[in-house]
């Protein structure tokens, strides 16, 4: 039989039958069958085509870009196996294809998916008593992994039908794939040591390259596995070995190969993950769309990698000049405003943290004085406060089921009587506690939950301390819900990957209601009487900005917004633990404004609210758009009523002669397309102050435009 070189189809059973004077007829029997399965029998498998292979194959690892196709982290999915990218036949070294051809399959490019020598003498084998094996092309093992009926059971060998069947596939094979397409498939779905599954994962895994770098020992390695993977190193020296002493014709130092193979296949024990740059952004991202994890190994994400490393500085430093503080982390996170896109996220100090696997971003805590705007914003949106109203910040008392609830100050101290501009932007409790039980606290919650937050307990369980943020809330959550005020009262989702097809947007408050809280957010006045006038919330553009620490000082936050982003800061412990004397203005607020100030670079100073083009937008029709001066919409939304502050209260002299007594209404301007209006009734034009004569009873002043929309108002009561 050694005289055969080829496999012939016309194969001449009378030369077999002249061998088998030694055999009974069961084998004669079996050698027909072997005939008939190997011309005749067909099968409902059909192979799928290279390009149907190639888009199948799945990295064990998801690969993460930044917004400009920068690799900034991979991260692990599959843990049955390693694997990485698809090779395709060109970038393999030549003496890589030829060292794993001679291993495997010498006539690889001769023969038509069976080898007629192998084959036949595999089966002489099997007749005289031994185990079917060897002859197996790299086509037939090909052909075996991609038709599950072909692959033995566990621990078992293949039985002779099966091979047989095996042998019918790889030529169908064969027919319709290139001899390229097929060694290129096969070395990327075998498996070459332990997890390491394709060629890729296993030039990076033993030898820490990639295979275009391979070099002639690496590949007589890498060809010596196929075989037996998991064979022990010494075995696997001497194949090595016999392997390079047959290719360089028998000049080969033994010694030296076995010594190469040992390092590197005992380097094998720690497979590198790089980069891994932001594994908790990763994570969150596939924790928000898990379609992604089976939909696409290469995910482009909104995040842009230079500002990420400028703003993790920005922390770490700032961190640690508050280590005498007890303060020992910290997070931040940019929004892009317009799209919700994911600009910065930074999840804690990283490898300095002591919980650097723990994303502090999606971690919920008591949120304290950053949830204040969202209860005044609820009060304006039902007309029961506007920011000229007048609280009162005095001591008070407030029955619970614990017994009463008696809230203070920051610093222990009562204002008086204060309007809500200045109690929001000085972040006064009292005043804040009183806003709150204007509403009922169902509703507020209702309104936490459209604003993306999840998880809130039952309204009874937080009673009035809500307002001085008893929730816990992540700052995912709470920077997003803070860009709703920036982008004019609607809501819409974190977008984490470009192109995305997530558009959902909701509006929450009207575009007056989140222009007058962004206003009283930037009010350096208004907020001087809380903070003082210099500090870390006052920058040279636009900015509104909340600072919140939760009890015990356990929490330390800083959300603002700009014209173009919202950044969301937390200082703190992951513990738990409570700081020494740290407050937002002086913890989280200079990484707030390092932050802002990085951002704004290159954009220039903005100088007006980053609602009010939304505002303007709702506003005007298409005619307006086009004929009204810019000037007059600024002055439009710079309307407010100077007098009567809201919550004033007037007593009527009777000394005083019947129509010599007036109240005066003034605003901050006048323009004759706007009117006063009292208790619903039409005054004036608002072409300048106006003099009311005062009557008993209460009421309500507002300012409308010619469309009847109010854009301020006043309640004030005559006795």
């Amino acid at each position: 039989m050694k005289q055969i070189k080829h496999w012939k189809i016309d194969v001449s059973l009378s030369y077999v039958f002249l061998n088998l004077n030694f055999f009974n007829f069961q084998k004669f029997i079996i050698i027909v069958s072997i005939f008939y399965l190997f011309f005749f029998t067909t099968t409902l498998f059909a192979f799928p085509t290279y390009t149907e292979v190639k888009s199948n194959y799945q990295p064990s690892d998801i690969r993460f870009y930044d917004r400009k196709g920068e690799l900034i982290q991979r991260l692990r999915i599959r843990k049955d196996y390693r694997s990485e990218d698809w090779v395709e036949y060109q970038e393999f070294p030549k003496y890589l294809v030829d060292s794993i051809l001679h291993a495997e399959d010498k006539r690889f490019f001769q023969h038509n998916g069976v080898d007629g020598n192998a084959i036949i003498a595999s089966f002489w084998t099997s007749l005289k008593g031994s185990s079917l094996r060897g002859a197996s092309t790299i086509s037939m093992q090909l052909a075996t992994i991609l038709d599950p009926e072909l692959q033995p059971s566990p621990n078992k060998r293949k039985s002779i039908f099966q091979k047989i069947k095996q042998i019918n596939r790889a030529r169908e094979l064969e027919s319709f794939w290139t001899k390229e397409e097929i060694f290129t498939a096969y070395v990327n779905l075998i498996y070459f040591r332990g997890e390491l599954k394709g060629i890729s994962a296993a030039a990076n895994g033993l030898f820490r390259k990639s295979v275009s770098a391979l070099t002639p020992n690496e590949s007589y390695l890498l060809a010596a596995l196929i075989r037996s993977p998991q064979s022990p190193i010494e075995t696997i020296a001497k194949r090595v070995c016999a392997l390079k002493w047959e290719r360089d014709g028998g000049n080969s130092d033994c010694e030296d190969v076995s010594r190469f193979v040992r390092e590197s296949l005992f380097r094998n024990t720690d497979y590198v993950q790089y980069p891994s740059f932001v594994p908790q952004f990763a994570k969150s991202i596939l924790g928000w769309m898990p379609s992604l994890e089976k939909s696409s190994d290469k995910i482009e994400t909104t995040l842009s990698f230079f500002y990420q490393k400028k703003v993790e500085e920005i922390l770490i430093r700032n961190i640690k000049t508050l280590e005498n503080r007890n303060v020992k982390d910290g997070a931040v996170i940019v929004l892009e405003n317009k799209t919700g896109n994911v600009l910065v996220y930074v999840s804690n100090i990283g490898k300095e943290s002591s919980v650097s696997h723990l994303d502090l971003i999606r971690t919920k805590r008591q949120v304290g004085s950053t949830l204040k705007p969202f209860v005044y914003a609820l009060n304006f949106q039902k007309k029961k406060l506007t920011p000229n109203s007048i609280l009162s910040d005095s001591p008070i008392g407030i029955s619970v089921y614990q017994g009463i609830y008696r809230p203070l100050n920051y610093d222990k101290s009562y204002k008086g009587n204060v309007t809500v501009r200045e109690s929001l932007a000085s972040s006064l409790n009292i005043p804040a506690i009183r806003a709150l039980s204007y509403l009922d606290v169902n509703e507020f919650v209702s309104l936490l939950e459209d604003l993306g937050i999840q998880g809130l307990q039952y309204p009874e369980y937080y009673g009035p301390s809500l307002a001085l943020g008893a929730a816990d809330i992540s700052l995912l959550e709470l920077t997003n819900a803070y860009r709703v005020f920036a982008n004019g009262g609607t809501y819409s989702p974190v977008n984490w990957v470009q192109e995305s097809n997530v558009r959902i947007a909701k509006p929450i408050f009207s575009p007056q209601v989140s222009y007058m809280i962004s206003d009283i957010l930037s009010d350096r006045e208004a907020r001087s009487l809380g903070f003082g006038w210099d500090n870390f919330l006052s920058t040279s553009y636009y900015t509104s900005v909340k600072t919140g620490t939760s009890q015990d000082m356990r929490d330390n936050w800083c959300i603002g917004y700009s014209e173009h982003y919202t950044v969301g800061v937390w200082v703190g412990n992951p513990t738990g633990a409570p700081m020494l004397d740290v407050s937002g203005i002086t913890g989280a607020a200079p990484v707030w404004r390092e932050t802002m100030d990085l951002l704004h670079e290159s954009l220039g100073s903005k100088l007006q609210s980053p609602s009010e083009a939304i505002w303007t937008e709702e506003n005007k029709s298409n005619e307006e758009k086009s004929s009204s001066n810019p000037n007059e919409i600024e002055k439009t939304k710079s309307f407010r009523i100077l007098t009567p502050v809201s919550g004033s209260i007037f007593a009527v002299d009777p000394d005083i002669p019947s129509g010599r007594q007036k109240i005066l209404f003034t605003i901050s301007s006048y323009d004759v397309s706007y009117s006063y209006y009292l208790n619903d009734m039409f005054l004036a034009n608002a072409k300048g102050p106006y003099l009311w004569e005062p009557k008993k009873g209460e009421y309500r002043l507002e300012i409308k435009d010619k469309e009847e929309r109010v854009v301020s108002l006043s309640f004030f009561e005559v006795r």
